[in-house]
């Protein structure tokens, strides 16, 4: 089998965008940010030449939000009255899938079409993403996302028609738990799991989204606000991360728990609402576990 012509990263920004404008219930997180702070646009500034134009030697202390990579945002405010609830997330991982067109005798599963695909599980993430999606069940989806495609031709095809989504695979994480590599060659959520090699219908994306809307349809703000839920989303995501780094197997856990402090000094140092700093160590699991994050409201 092939790798795909394009990256990860090449099929990830379309998908986000397509997710985030197509499905009523997804909701950009980024723009939490905007409403709190009130800001259309946040830039870093370094050349002293328009400080001067307003009378500054030097630029003023501050930090720079895209240090911390938060995701390029739709600006259309009919998205939202409001700030979602929080109450339920969607982490999604995508995966650069290989392609064959030979299939073998144990993948007959899958039946006649090709080409097909797979792409291999990390088994230090999965296990982390698994441990996150029990914790969290019915607040949070894990799921993986590989595109039914391979060339980049297609991807970009798929860009201007708006059909990536149509054309991707989203197992969930649980239900690939202890298998090492997805097999598929249909969008949704139908493939073969290496471990016995049997074929597998899992829930759609679209269908998983809209059960974790029905559980959580008539809570109010009451029973938990926006930041109340940011937070304890948070609390849980440390929890999972500090169990891992104690046994020692996730390198990122490390590194994101590094980070996390960091967030931490900077929110006593600077004045902002805590959502704001929920947000980001939300924000900082998703980067290190190259995870696209939405939120379901």
């Amino acid at each position: 089998m092939r790798p795909a012509e394009f990256e990860e990263k090449e099929f990830e920004a379309p998908l986000y965008h397509q997710l985030v404008r197509e499905n009523s219930h997804l909701w950009p997180p980024g723009q939490v940010l905007e409403s709190y702070l009130g800001f259309d646009q946040a830039l870093y500034i370094a050349d002293p030449y328009l400080w001067e134009l307003h009378g500054f030697r030097r630029p003023l202390r501050g930090f720079a939000p895209g240090y911390f990579m938060w995701p390029f945002l739709p600006r259309k405010r009919e998205f939202r009255r409001r700030l979602p609830r929080f109450r339920c997330n969607c982490f999604i991982q995508a995966k650069r899938p290989e392609v064959g067109s030979r299939l073998s005798k144990k993948l007959a599963p899958l039946g006649r079409a090709r080409p097909f695909f797979r792409f291999l599980i990390e088994s230090d993430q999965q296990r982390t993403l698994e441990a996150a999606a029990e914790l969290l069940r019915g607040r949070a989806l894990f799921t993986y996302a590989a595109p039914v495609f391979a060339r980049s031709q297609d991807l970009f095809r798929h860009m201007t028609l708006g059909t990536v989504i149509q054309n991707t695979t989203f197992p969930d994480v649980i239900s690939l738990a202890g298998h090492h590599a997805w097999y598929y060659n249909h969008p949704g959520a139908a493939g073969v799991l290496n471990q016995g090699f049997e074929p597998v219908e899992l829930p759609s994306l679209a269908a998983s989204i809209d059960q974790l809307v029905g559980e959580h349809l008539d809570q109010t703000e009451e029973i938990l606000s926006p930041s109340a839920a940011l937070d304890e989303l948070l609390r849980g995501l440390h929890a999972i991360v500090n169990r891992v780094g104690a046994e020692g197997d996730q390198p990122r856990a490390a590194y994101l728990t590094q980070e996390w402090e960091r967030i931490a000094l900077l929110a006593r140092e600077i004045e902002a609402p805590p959502v704001l700093f929920s947000f980001l160590g939300i924000e900082a699991f998703a980067v290190y576990f190259n995870l696209i994050w939405v939120t379901i409201a």
